[in-house]
């Protein structure tokens, strides 16, 4: 008998013995949603008729005539009173619901009526809804009788009667709306159906002490993790799979009143029934095996909670998608982790997937579970994560030890530290770096890089004890790095352009933000080009330098070269993402990453400094000089043909002559001719 399977027995056994899994597996699905979904009916439905089971106190004030004053009185669910005083002041005292102000009749035989009402109050917007009824009927009396007085026909004052009639059959409005809720759901259910599992049979076997001699029994490491594996992931589709049969089943009883009243049927067929299983199955390994793999390096059940956490809202933004109106299926988000899978339950339900979509889905989503299983494989091969006390010295220490961890790690920041730092830099830009400029303009722009960012990573150096030149790189790079950096920007830049357009073909253009930055960055005299110079290209080659290929990356160099550069770049281009769109995160990402892995190599900042100001100020100067405007003025159109062989000569060449460079004594890398200063 397999070893995995002796260990998927073992965990399997023990977790069915849990009365609270138990309890949470198969109770909450199957009793609890039928339940609160019927209960928060009743509360709504009960909400309602409290609301129409008193008559609406209005108001009528102005020149009403007495047959509108008869109309409201005899309308059902008013009661007209009288109000003394300010009727706004009434309103917002809740002592009427509604006032009409009716005017005096004009020339034209027109009327105007003011309805105030209060839409922060539920009572207020019924009294408006009847009153208005009330009203249409006045008016449609009114239109009547001048009709015939003139001795024209009904219809003459409705020259088109418009009906609009919806071709979706009842099943498929209620799959539509179904599948705007149940694929979060399901997402949902089936990331918490591994979420406790994964860190009970990791960080809680840890905590417990028999992981270590489950781990030191002679059986490969591998075997342990597939039966953990496939117990977290077995768990995590039975709770999706009793979550999505018990909703389903609920709303096919078609005992929810707001169903029918609405004209909803949920009726979703078996084929897509057994296509959203299917699709379920990988997707539990994919947050099995990657909460196993991170859980495993916590070393307490709390600690891993509160890693996995981040983790679990993170998951719920794609998982969202599906909600938005306007946001289309496509090829690019079906390769989306989370986001295609709730996309395609969402079609599914209606009766729309697609076949080449949903294989899109389908083996992106096995791809992306296999790469978690990899990482979860290889924390549980690594006896420093397993029996280290590294975490537990993370779990244990304060935040201040967090942030002063570079004295025990050659007075440089911990990756811990570094991610957190900017992090709390982003939200404060966010928080204050807006504000400025709204407030101050181009000005504003300069304070806030300077003031949220410089200072910010000048002080974290400082508090931190850090050394400040090896935390931030403070060494010449050399004629040789000073080379390598010219032939990659020259290189690289290119690249990002063929980026930004090809990303055109996923990403719509919000031509009023491409008008807008053409704006900034255009120059039509030489003193606005040099204030531009300094305000776009030195001083975010001095600021933003400083904290992403300072502190993060001198935080972070410890780890493999390209889980840093790939983190730096991905932080990067985050970093410039706008509230309008995210048409900059995939060339600056890529900028970012290159511009890393030459620092890095270089160990000097000013190597990334230096390809940040030719970066920015090579946009300036195209905008600013009228020849080279036109010639990459359409954004649509990709960058001149003859720019990408002589991109790729560059890059190429800028990566030889960086990897050329000699190791320095302590293992860091450094071009020939470079020295610290």
């Amino acid at each position: 008998m397999s070893v995995w399977w002796i260990v998927f027995r073992k965990e399997l056994k023990e977790t069915i013995r849990d009365r609270r899994t138990l309890l949470l597996m198969v109770v909450v699905p199957v009793l609890l949603y039928p339940a609160l979904l019927v209960v928060s009916e009743q509360i709504l439905l009960f909400g309602q008729r409290r609301l129409q089971e008193r008559a609406s106190p209005v108001a009528v004030v102005g020149e009403a005539p007495a047959e509108l004053l008869a109309l409201v009185d005899s309308a059902q669910g008013l009661r007209r009173v009288t109000v003394l005083g300010d009727p706004e002041a009434a309103v917002r005292s809740d002592s009427v619901t509604a006032v009409a102000q009716v005017g005096r009749e004009g020339a034209g035989g027109s009327r105007p009526v003011i309805v105030l009402y209060n839409g922060a109050s539920d009572r207020s917007q019924l009294g408006r809804r009847e009153l208005l009824r009330v009203l249409d009927a006045w008016r449609d009396t009114l239109l009547a009788r001048r009709l015939l007085a003139r001795g024209l026909p009904a219809g003459f004052a409705r020259p088109l009667e418009v009906v609009d009639s919806s071709v979706a059959r009842p099943e498929e409005v209620g799959g539509y709306a179904m599948g705007r809720i149940l694929p979060l759901l399901l997402v949902v259910i089936t990331m918490l159906g591994a979420f406790y599992p994964a860190i009970d049979l990791a960080a809680g076997e840890k905590e417990r002490g028999t992981l270590e001699t489950l781990l030191t029994a002679p059986v490969p490491p591998g075997s342990v993790v597939a039966g953990k594996f496939v117990t977290v992931a077995l768990i995590a589709v039975v709770a999706a799979g009793l979550n999505l049969g018990s909703m389903i089943l609920t709303f096919q009883t078609g005992v929810l009143e707001f169903s029918r009243g609405l004209g909803l049927e949920v009726s979703v067929s078996l084929r897509a029934v057994v296509l959203i299983f299917l699709t379920l199955i990988p997707l539990a390994v994919l947050f099995g095996a990657l909460f196993l793999g991170m859980a495993v390096r916590s070393s307490s059940f709390k600690e891993a909670q509160n890693t996995l956490t981040p983790v679990y809202m993170l998951v719920l933004l794609p998982a969202m998608l599906p909600m938005f109106p306007g946001i289309d299926f496509s090829p690019l988000f079906a390769v989306v982790p989370v986001a295609g899978v709730s996309f395609f339950f969402r079609d599914l339900m209606v009766g729309h997937a697609d076949f080449v979509t949903g294989a899109l889905v389908l083996c992106s989503t096995v791809l992306y579970a296999a790469l978690a299983l990899l990482f979860a494989a290889r924390a549980f091969g690594n006896e420093a994560v397993l029996f280290g006390a590294e975490g537990d010295d993370h779990g244990r220490s304060g935040w201040m030890d967090g942030l002063r961890g570079g004295e025990r790690a050659g007075k440089v920041p911990d990756p811990r530290a570094a991610v957190f730092f900017v992090a709390g830099v982003a939200v404060l830009f966010f928080w204050f770096g807006v504000t400025l400029q709204v407030q101050l303009g181009e000005r504003g722009l300069l304070v806030a890089e300077w003031l949220l960012l410089f200072v910010p990573a000048l002080l974290f150096v400082r508090i931190g004890g850090y050394d400040v030149r090896r935390t931030l790189s403070l060494r010449s790079p050399g004629t040789r790095g000073a080379a390598g950096a010219l032939l990659l920007v020259g290189g690289a830049v290119p690249v990002a352009w063929l980026i930004g357009w090809l990303q055109t073909f996923f990403l719509p253009i919000p031509w009023e933000i491409l008008e807008g930055l053409e704006k900034l960055v255009t120059a039509e005299t030489p003193g606005r080009l040099a204030w531009l110079l300094l305000l776009l290209a030195v001083t975010p080659a001095l600021c933003e330098e400083v904290v992403f290929r300072g502190v993060l990356l001198g935080g972070t160099r410890r780890l493999d070269t390209w889980r840093v550069v790939l983190l730096n770049g991905i932080v990067f281009g985050a970093f410039h993402l706008s509230f309008q769109t995210a048409i900059r995160f995939l060339p600056t990402a890529w900028l970012g990453i290159v511009i890393a892995w030459a620092v890095l190599r270089s160990r000097s900042i000013w190597t990334g400094a230096l390809m940040h100001l030719l970066n920015n100020g090579t946009i300036v100067l195209l905008a600013s000089v009228p020849a080279l405007r036109e010639m990459f003025a359409n954004p649509n159109a990709p960058p001149p043909l003859w720019l990408l062989p002589v991109a790729a000569l560059s890059l190429v060449a800028g990566v030889r002559v960086l990897s050329s460079g000699r190791l320095r004594t302590d293992g860091e890398p450094t071009p020939e001719g470079s020295e610290e200063i």
